[in-house]
């Protein structure tokens, strides 16, 4: 069973005096796997937001159906142990920061004596037990955001949903919650996140999920999407003399000589084998000097470029 499934799902939104039918997300269909890191990706204006209402029960398709562990998402039993932080979060700023997740943990009716020790694991968790009394108001918005994710770990979910969890966080605050997202899925908690910042699905996703304008454009692993841009193997060298140059061309592989220090550069595209050449260098007393992957950025793959099918 699929953590998330998203199934033909529309919404429409109507707008202006005369009701005009604005589409947010176009028959959108994907699943999230359990106990791995989604990353969720798309320009602004792509219907990730209205996506993510959808799963939390926050919104409802005007068409289709969105299941959580098999059960509709408008359900409230659905959503048992399943958290969510919002894109903008909204605190009572007068509460400290120990009084507010004290009331949040009442909500979700955490048992009465295990709260204080609960407040204590998740402010530790992002590394806030140092602001526990400090009122909301006085926090910077990264704290804020830190504050937000440890309201969403109270009560030890199996699930999170996250809207731009690191919006606002410096490099440190976004280390901080790549390592944590990292622990909680060795943990085998479930994780599904929106964000602008490719260079965080790169590093910590097992799947991405991608949107433009509202319609899916690639769901599957991150892995399967970076083997796709890859382009071929660059391979610096010192001086090739030209028996060696006539192998190499005759191999498949592109050549460009650096005249300022006579070294060169081997292209080997990605249908030729890089060890072949490898090979063939050492048969000419040549020793590489680098040898590095050319690839498409992940940017380029999902924004500039399009993906050539849908998944």
């Amino acid at each position: 069973m699929h953590a998330i499934h998203v199934d033909n799902v529309t919404k429409i939104y109507r707008k202006g005096f005369r009701g005009v039918r604005v589409p947010a997300v176009t028959d959108l269909s994907f699943t999230v796997r359990r106990d791995a890191i989604t990353g969720f990706v798309g320009p602004n204006g792509a219907g990730k937001t209205t996506t993510i209402k959808m799963i939390v029960g926050l919104a409802y398709p005007t068409s289709g159906r969105v299941m959580l562990y098999g059960r509709d998402a408008a359900l409230p039993s659905s959503r048992c142990g399943v958290a969510y932080l919002s894109e903008q979060p909204c605190f009572y700023a007068h509460l400290t920061v120990g009084e507010m997740l004290r009331f949040t943990s009442g909500l979700i009716r955490l048992p009465q004596p295990a709260i204080s020790g609960e407040v204590e694991r998740v402010l530790g968790t992002v590394e806030l037990g140092h602001c526990k009394k400090l009122r909301i108001k006085e926090l910077s918005k990264g704290m804020q955001q830190r504050l937000s994710m440890a309201q969403a770990l109270l009560g030890s979910p199996h699930t999170l949903i996250l809207d731009e969890p690191m919006s606002g966080m410096d490099p440190p605050g976004r280390r901080l919650f790549r390592t944590l997202m990292d622990r909680l899925r060795e943990e085998g908690k479930t994780l599904f996140f929106s964000t602008h910042v490719l260079d965080d699905v790169e590093s910590v996703c097992d799947d991405v999920v991608v949107l433009q304008q509202g319609e899916l454009t690639y769901s599957g692993q991150v892995r399967s999407l970076l083997e796709r841009g890859f382009l071929g193997t660059d391979i610096r060298t010192g001086e090739v003399d030209e028996k060696c140059r006539e192998a190499l061309l005759s191999a498949g592989c592109r050549m460009h000589h650096h005249s300022e220090t006579n070294e060169w550069t081997l292209f080997v595209p990605r249908d030729v084998e890089p060890g072949s050449v490898i090979r063939l260098l050492y048969e000419y007393r040549i020793v590489p000097e680098s040898i590095v992957n050319r690839s498409m950025t992940l940017e380029e793959l999902l924004y500039k470029q399009g993906l050539e099918e849908k998944r």
